[in-house]
């Protein structure tokens, strides 16, 4: 069975023929590309999508993720394919693992990464040197064009294929698609400072080993131990650790979060990095400040989508949301995209997923990743040529 919006079909069943008329019912209301978001518990075959994604004969993105959002709702199974009226153009970028092979590739399609106004940047979400692939990404883009997205992956934290491209299911990449119309976007995480500051005295990468010169895990159980009245020896690490991220305090003085995913030994292990003397805080969550929260980030890019004189063309709304606020939330997730809903009534479809962190060009324009955090972008008709 499959549910059609005017740029979305939801594919219900996991069916490579319900794929192919889907992308038959979009052409024909003028679709010249089309991005997949897949749910991960519909166990697609990796060998079997690729073969059909070989067959594809217009350009085809996306990935696999723990949920995916239709019409202002989370999705458990499915797929969303979303039509583009514009021929987008696709640059993938292979070994994130390998730090020292990942510029060269970006340069080889820096021509087409200046050129776009806008970039759909998907990764896999459980790559290292995420935060060189976004300061390199950056090196070339600047701030002429801008950058939204998300990480694509499994719940169960195992890598293994998850994005999606004309070449096949893939990990350990990215993809990135040019877009010759600016994407008006917002973020936001609302989450709250609660202790700190600590300074990062040793960390690797997403490792966390050290704060305040002690073991990371030992300062942090200790101070969300005392915050919580819960105990990392009774209950599994995540379930406490999804209510109290970690912070990086930003010039601006926001923070930029980061999400301890387990404990190793006495370390730390993060979505994205947290660099050696950084200064970070212990933060909390709260419901009504997550909801809101998402509701702001909505709001910002419809002012942006005002300020530029571009509403009435906004013809989607792409949601990319961190699924550790699907776990904090629970039932009140609903509640947080009814708050992106309601903020976007006249900005078309409301749809995305539910990812393994967050991509987006900050106000200033600084390409950033994030964790725990909404993204909101915009995406209108292109302009004519």
């Amino acid at each position: 069975m499959m549910v059609k919006d005017q740029h979305v079909v939801l594919v219900e069943r996991r069916s490579i023929e319900d794929l192919d008329a889907a992308i038959d019912r979009l052409r024909k209301d003028g679709s010249r590309s089309f991005m997949l978001l897949a749910c991960a518990d519909d166990g697609w075959d990796p060998a079997v999508l690729s073969t059909w994604l070989a067959t594809v004969d217009a350009p085809v993105f996306g990935g696999i993720f723990p949920s995916i959002i239709h019409a202002a709702t989370c999705r458990r199974h499915g797929t969303l394919v979303i039509g583009f009226s514009e021929t987008v153009e696709i640059a993938v970028v292979n070994r994130l693992s390998d730090r020292a092979g990942m510029e060269p590739q970006l340069l080889a399609s820096a021509e087409l990464l200046e050129r776009a106004q806008s970039l759909i940047v998907l990764f896999d979400g459980l790559c290292p040197n995420l935060e060189a692939f976004v300061e390199s990404l950056y090196a070339i883009v600047g701030v002429r064009a801008a950058v939204v997205g998300g990480g694509a992956g499994y719940l169960d934290l195992v890598q293994r294929p998850c994005l999606l491209s004309n070449i096949g299911v893939l990990e350990d990449s990215a993809v990135l698609v040019a877009l010759s119309n600016v994407i008006d976007r917002g973020m936001a995480h609302g989450w709250q400072r609660l202790s700190g500051p600590f300074l990062v005295t040793r960390s690797q990468g997403n490792m966390l080993d050290e704060l305040n010169y002690q073991p990371a895990f030992d300062v942090y159980r200790t101070a969300v131990e005392a915050h919580s009245g819960q105990r990392f020896s009774d209950t599994d690490f995540f379930s406490i650790a999804k209510t109290f991220p970690l912070g990086i305090e930003g010039v601006d003085g926001d923070f930029l979060v980061r999400d301890p995913i387990k404990q190793v030994g006495d370390a730390l292990i993060c979505v994205g990095e947290v660099p050696q003397n950084a200064t970070v805080y212990l933060l909390k969550g709260e419901v009504g400040a997550l909801i809101a929260s998402a509701g702001d980030a909505a709001r910002a890019a419809r002012a942006q989508c005002q300020h530029r004189g571009n509403v009435a063309n906004a013809s989607m709304a792409l949601v990319f949301d961190c699924i550790s606020r699907l776990f904090f939330l629970g039932a009140a997730f609903d509640t947080e995209l009814a708050a992106i809903e309601s903020v976007l009534a006249e900005c078309g479809d409301v749809t995305g997923a539910l990812t393994l962190g967050e991509i987006a060009s900050s106000k200033a324009g600084v390409i950033e990743l994030m964790n725990k955090s909404t993204v909101v972008a915009l995406i209108g008709t292109p302009p004519r040529p």
